[in-house]
């Protein structure tokens, strides 16, 4: 029995054999057989290298990657894709969607192919993908200082300070009564198309390039003006004229009316005008002496609508003041029925005059008067009165003094 065993033993391992063949480079390669099969040969040929590679940034944490195939003598099993050198992804695909990077940054990819039996290709060309920046979500400052004023009845003026923002404003929003009407790049619009005599609230704010809109300003408020008036004053009356010694002449008259109101008066010499007082009368100056001049006066309102001329007044300035000469003049007394006109006082002391009471230089019912022959060298004190036809007498004028050359 042990014999037998041992015959067994030897049987068995007379089948184990090794074969030695040359292989086709020469080299000689051993196999290894059991006595039923031969293995299959080693597969050490490596994947072509990844062609076409491309690369684009998504957003500002995101690169997506793509490339031409690769071949392989038994067939391409995937590939390997680096990031700035590392292995990030192992893709069956041609492409990857590469996550989580850093806003604004820029990455270095590679891809290599690899098959079944572990081979890897050389890395391919190398190509550069830079992420966006970071979204931005800051909103600009508010706009200060806004201001708002009408033009005319139909339109408004604004005008506001400029905003800041972490990147840069791009424009405004002008709101109307709470609504979007205009978005202006600058700091000013004028608003147009609006209704007379209504008052609008504006508000503005601020916005940047990625969408962001600051808060509201503070709110003004505009009230346009009423429609255009069109309706020209009534045309002066009453006009009078008299003459300022010989270089004057005072005019005065009745007050024209208007449906909004009257501005002021427009007074021509000679058609031309050479005056716009804002009362109804005028003292008009620089005249020559003995010479006639044409006046007529027109109102005017705070539209520019001008009334017609007035009807004319002519006054003639009386010839220049002789040597040793003193003019005077007075307001017209009023009230007095039975008036029968004025009597001229002088002397050269205050209070004093040459003429006693009732026998002073009858002039006439005028307001003005030259008294000639006067002393040179000297001052005289000059008084006016009046008297009726009764013979009674005022009281003596203000008192006036003139220092003869």
């Amino acid at each position: 029995m042990l014999r037998m065993k041992a015959l067994l033993l030897l049987a068995v391992t007379t089948m184990a054999f090794t074969m030695m063949f040359a292989g086709c480079s020469g080299v000689t390669e051993t196999a290894t057989g059991n006595g039923v099969g031969t293995t299959p040969p080693v597969d050490t040929t490596l994947p072509s290298s990844p062609t076409g590679l491309t690369g684009a940034a998504a957003g500002s944490t995101g690169a997506n990657l793509s490339w031409s195939a690769s071949t392989d003598n038994v067939g391409v099993t995937g590939y390997i894709v680096r990031r700035n050198g590392v292995q990030v992804a192992a893709p069956a695909t041609t492409s990857f969607a590469d996550t989580g990077l850093f806003a604004a940054t820029t990455y270095s990819y590679t891809v290599a192919a690899r098959d079944a039996a572990g081979n890897l290709s050389p890395d391919s060309a190398s190509m550069s993908v830079t992420t966006a920046s970071a979204a931005d979500t800051t909103p600009p400052t508010t706009p200060t200082g806004l201001t708002g004023a009408a033009v005319g009845s139909t339109g408004a003026n604004l005008s506001w300070s400029a905003s800041t923002d972490n990147v840069g404003v791009t424009g405004y929003i002008v709101r109307r009564n709470g609504v979007q009407v205009a978005t202006p790049a600058t700091t000013s619009l004028a608003d147009m198309g609006l209704s007379a005599a209504t008052t609008y609230s504006y508000a503005v704010a601020a916005r940047d390039a990625a969408g962001n809109i600051s808060p509201n300003s503070t709110s003004v408020s505009v009230t346009t003006a009423s429609a255009a008036d069109m309706t020209p004053p009534t045309t002066p009356t009453g006009l009078t004229a008299a003459v300022a010694g010989s270089t004057g002449a005072n005019l005065s008259w009745s007050a024209s009316t208007d449906n909004v109101g009257v501005t002021g008066y427009i007074v021509r010499r000679n058609g031309v005008p050479v005056a716009t007082p804002s009362t109804t009368s005028f003292a008009d100056t620089g005249l020559s002496a003995a010479t006639t001049y044409s006046y007529t006066v027109a109102a005017r309102d705070a539209a520019g609508n001008i009334s017609p001329n007035s009807a004319s007044v002519s006054v003639t300035t009386p010839p220049p003041q002789p040597s040793n000469s003193a003019s005077l003049a007075w307001d017209a007394v009023t009230a007095a029925a039975n008036l029968s006109g004025y009597r001229v006082y002088f002397g050269s002391a205050p209070g004093t005059y040459l003429q006693p009471l009732g026998q002073g230089i009858s002039v006439g019912n005028v307001t003005a008067y030259t008294l000639t022959g006067l002393a040179s060298g000297s001052l005289y004190y000059f008084a006016v009165t009046a008297f009726d036809t009764l013979g009674m007498e005022s009281p003596y004028s203000n008192e006036v003094s003139k220092n003869i050359p």
